[in-house]
């Protein structure tokens, strides 16, 4: 055990290698899954092989110009930043409130290296900053059904939202979605005005709030240094950076990574041995109602819905904690929709059901035959992977691995015990780093579930703190040098994916 204590150790100098190691597999994959696309018209939805770097959502482009300039300038500031005073140096509240403006100034800096993008309005010919272009499509996203609120009126709306009369006269992406993402953006277009600018600044800081439930998280779980590291790696992970400045999905990932904090924090609070069963629980009830409205906006937060109840089945011990958390929390997500059924006549059920019609006429079901199944999962799970970046991708994988180790060796440790001889190693829970282990599962899950066509590199971000929290971890234990390489390549990783790739957001 001291030995492998002291091999722990070890600077990790071959992260470089295995980074380089991780793409050249995805670089095979691209090649392998165009070349069955090619041969055997293989359907993978919205994705095209004659015109995508498969499996990504993405055309190739090459934006290099002086826009660049700034992007490389604040990032390498947030760099030294990071090394001079937030490893470190600042206070946890302080800390939080420089994160903030460091996320304003990354996304924002790397939306701007495309420059200028063309769009038409009605027949016009125009030119806009590339941080707006996603709101000029109009017929595709949530910003071109705000007028529509005004129209119908906000109750009438909700009322009549899977109805054809109204469903079908919206934007192909809220008509996959439920309705908050067009009522976010009505909301404050009331405050701040109706238009391209406007609704992309909103996005934007609305979205730069996840850095403080992710600290939080960090700290709840594993302590203030590894929690400062989380923050420093969330803010350059290369999907996140790319798609919130620009796309709704980042203001759809507050409530859900709010959710997962307010999880812990209410069985550490509120789930204690002195609390009869009938007492407050305002963190429980605060942990549903932030459930409902990221389902609200986004069906995807069925992923932390499910994250959610594997937990308690692998902290055995803390089984009926958790359940008592997670049954007040229903409280607060079924009052949510209740009280908006009673406000608005809004019927949830019917709204996914039309949704999901939707999606499947566009992208099918995912199972039409076993391949096709085969290969979306897997093009699901690697898209995502890429998505999230390669240093984090590989460091992840050391810690979900270094876990199940050292599961496993806890458990053969404790074979005296009488429990761990009648139990199989894999059952014994006690030692067992269920955050971990219970995002792998629910990885896994919806991987081949067939609940998700493609695109998951921007549907999914709100899984980031399931990887930036594991690697910030495992990095804790390492030379200081080991989070600079793996923050120096994640930077270099996303100025170049900004770069070479259209990403649509």
């Amino acid at each position: 055990m001291e030995n492998l204590r002291q091999n722990d150790q070890k600077p990790l100098r071959l992260i470089p290698v295995q980074i380089g190691l991780l793409a050249l597999f995805f670089v095979a994959y691209h090649f392998f899954l165009f070349y069955i696309m090619r041969e055997t018209v293989l359907n993978l939805g919205a994705v095209r092989f004659k015109t995508h770097i498969v499996p990504l959502y993405a055309e190739p482009s090459f934006a290099l110009s002086l826009w660049i300039l700034p992007a490389l300038l604040v990032c390498v500031g947030f760099l030294y930043l990071c090394h001079k005073f937030l490893i470190s140096g600042a206070s946890g509240k302080r800390l939080i409130w420089i994160a903030f403006v460091c996320f304003l100034a990354i996304t924002v800096s790397v939306a701007l290296i495309d420059g200028y993008r063309e769009y038409e309005e009605e027949g016009e010919e125009k030119r806009v900053l590339a941080l707006l272009e996603p709101y000029t499509r109009t017929s595709l996203e949530y910003y071109g059904d705000v007028p529509r609120v005004d129209e119908f009126g906000l109750r009438t709306f909700l009322r009549d939202y899977s109805k054809p009369e109204l469903f079908e006269r919206l934007s192909g992406h809220t008509r996959t979605h439920p309705p908050g993402g067009v009522l976010f953006l009505w909301i404050f277009s009331k405050i701040i005005g109706y238009n391209l600018v406007s609704a992309s600044l909103i996005s934007i800081l609305f979205t730069a709030l996840t850095v403080v439930p992710l600290y939080r998280l960090g700290e709840r779980l594993y302590g203030e240094k590894v929690a400062r590291y989380s923050l420093l790696l969330f803010l350059i992970t290369p999907n996140f950076v790319m798609f919130t400045g620009t796309s709704m999905d980042g203001p759809f990932s507050v409530f859900p990574i709010l959710s997962i904090y307010l999880f812990y924090e209410a069985r550490a609070r509120e789930a204690g041995p002195n609390q009869v069963w009938y007492s407050f629980r305002p963190y429980s009830l605060l942990m549903g109602l932030s459930l409902a409205l990221g389902m609200f906006m986004t069906y995807s937060t069925v992923i932390v819905g499910v994250f959610l109840c594997i937990v308690p089945l692998l902290e055995r011990k803390k089984f009926v904690q958790y359940l008592k958390v997670l049954l007040f929390s229903g409280v607060g997500f079924i009052g949510f929709y209740l009280l908006l059924f009673i406000l608005t006549g809004f019927r949830p059920i019917e709204a996914l059901v039309a949704s999901i019609e939707k999606d499947e006429m566009g992208m099918g079901t995912g199972y039409e035959s076993v391949g096709r199944y085969l290969h979306l999962s897997f093009a699901n799970l690697f898209a995502f992977l890429i998505g999230v970046g390669l240093p984090i991708t590989t460091i992840w994988l050391r810690q979900v691995v270094s876990t199940i180790a050292e599961w496993r060796r806890d458990a053969l440790l404790s074979e005296q015990d009488t429990y761990a001889r009648r139990v199989p190693w894999i059952l014994q829970h006690e030692k067992l780093d269920a955050f971990v282990i219970g995002f792998l599962i629910t990885l896994l899950f919806f991987t081949f579930s067939t609940l998700f066509t493609m695109e998951v590199e921007r549907i999914w971000i709100l899984m980031v703190p399931f990887f930036v929290i594991p690697v910030a971890k495992h990095l804790e234990t390492r030379p200081i040098s080991d989070l600079y390489w793996v923050g120096g390549i994640l930077t270099v990783q996303l100025i170049v994916m900004e770069v070479l790739l259209y990403t649509y957001w």
